[in-house]
């Protein structure tokens, strides 16, 4: 049985973005595991290229294992959300540290898919991620996009101020009520296509075999 290991960027437990990724992995009746980046020691690249010779990272932290874990998949799975029009932070911090792999195409022709989430902003999240892997020579096999939450929503602000990004999506007027929450598990439609992925990759997988 294949494997394929998932790596979620989002900061919210059980959000929206793992939800989703959960969808696509068990759809694609191979082995899975998810990685939630926001429980591990991962500290962020320094540039010191001390990863060209070995291909495994100088830093003491988590990154390592992880590094293996990625090597050893049939398949991966990266999902990130939009902050501020781009890529969220934690995302950016473990594709950066995803660098060890990219000397001499370690990762050429690896399966990758994508989960790009957010209130806005996330085709750009999708185009993004989907840069990182055209430098990898990794082989695309598809990505989902989802709708999302703003902080704003739980502030205790998010009707009043100027900067709101409730306001900005639903106008000055609008009250925030549990119905304007996107819940992945009730839009069929986004549900339909995890799903889709998820059997796409494993049709992926077993071609390669």
């Amino acid at each position: 049985m294949a494997k394929i290991i998932g790596f979620s960027g989002s900061t919210v437990k059980s959000g929206v973005v793992e939800k989703a990724m959960e969808q696509i992995l068990k759809s694609t009746g191979q082995e899975w595991e998810l990685i939630i980046l926001s429980n591990l020691n991962m500290k962020y690249c320094t540039g010191c290229v001390g990863c060209a010779h070995t291909n495994r990272c100088v830093l003491k932290d988590d990154i390592n294992e992880l590094l293996g874990k990625i090597e050893d998949a049939d398949g991966i799975l990266i999902g990130g959300l939009a902050r501020f029009g781009k890529l969220n932070g934690l995302t950016k911090v473990f594709i950066e540290r995803m660098f060890p792999l990219f000397h001499n195409n370690i990762l050429k022709g690896k399966l990758v898919a994508s989960v790009a989430g957010g209130l806005f902003d996330q085709q750009t999240v999708k185009e993004e991620l989907s840069s990182v892997f055209q430098a990898y020579k990794m082989k695309e096999v598809g990505a989902l996009s989802i709708g999302g939450n703003a902080s704003c929503y739980k502030c205790g602000k998010g009707e009043t101020c100027g900067n709101s990004a409730f306001r900005a999506k639903f106008g000055d007027d609008a009250k925030i009520t549990k119905d304007v929450f996107y819940v992945f598990d009730k839009d069929k439609e986004a549900v339909e296509r995890a799903t889709m992925l998820g059997k796409k990759i494993a049709e992926v997988i077993s071609l390669k075999a």
